[in-house]
């Protein structure tokens, strides 16, 4: 078999996801909606904290495990994050994906990116915070 000049197989996989990304969920209403804010903030709980984990090692085969692994993560349980859709539902647009603008906004970019800022700042910017705080004696 040729192999595939133009990549359709890649542009067929990139609409599929970025189908599931905005009309799979708007079919569910605010269910849909919940459930894009709440993977939006489990996903930047892991961004987050493949860059405040790092600071706890010293070797730098630690650094990247500490990167690393939180990533991986939130990339392998198919999160939502906000700058990742920015790319992947315009892309799935162009390529013929039967999205509107407003069912990118609305539909998938609005929920992740609350999501995304409250997980970042909820979960990690929140806590610690919290533990670091300063005390007065």
């Amino acid at each position: 078999m040729a192999p595939d000049p133009i990549g359709l197989a890649e542009a067929n996989v990139v609409k599929r996801i970025a189908t599931f990304k905005t009309l799979h969920y708007e079919q569910f209403g605010g269910v849909g909606f919940a459930a894009i804010f709440v993977k939006a903030m489990l996903c930047n709980w892991m961004v987050t904290l493949g860059v405040v984990l790092p600071m706890a090692s010293r070797a730098a085969i630690g650094k990247i495990v500490a990167t690393y692994v939180p990533i991986f993560m939130f990339f392998a349980m198919g999160y939502e994050h906000m700058v990742v859709n920015m790319f992947i539902i315009p892309a799935a647009m162009f390529f013929g994906a039967p999205i509107t603008m407003g069912d990118f906004w609305l539909g998938n970019e609005l929920p992740a990116t609350l999501g995304n800022f409250a997980g970042g700042f909820l979960f990690t910017g929140a806590a610690l915070g919290f533990v670091y705080r300063t005390r007065t004696a």
